[in-house]
């Protein structure tokens, strides 16, 4: 693990400071996403949260030092179940068919973090059954949270403002 320190610390930094740059989009149209009929936007604002701050978790627990591959591998394995649990608690999906969203919305908003999540899992597994390329399918899978969560926040500015101009 060692040879993937300035990736993981990247990776980190990235996810804490797009979080951060969440809260000043959210702070861009308050009375949009804090009204009641807001619940939808809410289920699209707060995963995108949990995108950003899951590849901060995932770098700092993979930078620990002296942590075994099988710890972190079980880790990673349990923090993907978890996060695939809280998509499906968030209803995405359902909040994507109650708007009649494009299927290209479906696909950032649901599909991709789901594949994203599945591959984390995997990772994990890969991680304790000792899979050479384990370490490059959680980057692959960090770097897809982050441009998901990139992208979704930007469709998110852009819905907000025209909430606020009407």
């Amino acid at each position: 693990m060692e040879g993937w320190h300035e990736f993981y610390l990247l990776i980190g930094t990235a996810g804490l400071t797009l979080t951060g740059l969440l809260f000043v989009v959210v702070s861009l149209g308050p009375r949009v996403v804090a009204s009641h009929e807001a619940t939808g936007v809410r289920a699209f604002i707060s995963p995108n949260a949990f995108y950003f701050t899951t590849t901060l978790v995932v770098s700092a627990i993979l930078m620990i030092p002296h942590l075994s591959v099988l710890v972190s591998g079980g880790l990673l394995s349990l923090g993907a179940l978890g996060a695939l649990v809280y998509l499906a608690f968030t209803k995405v999906h359902q909040q994507w068919r109650d708007n009649k969203l494009p299927v290209l919305d479906w696909a950032w908003f649901v599909g991709l973090p789901i594949a994203a999540y599945v591959l984390l899992l995997l990772s994990g597994v890969g991680f304790v059954l000792n899979v050479a390329l384990a370490g490059y399918a959680v980057a692959a899978a960090l770097i897809l949270l982050l441009v998901i969560g990139i992208r979704n926040a930007w469709d998110l500015v852009i819905w907000i403002s025209r909430q606020e101009h009407k």
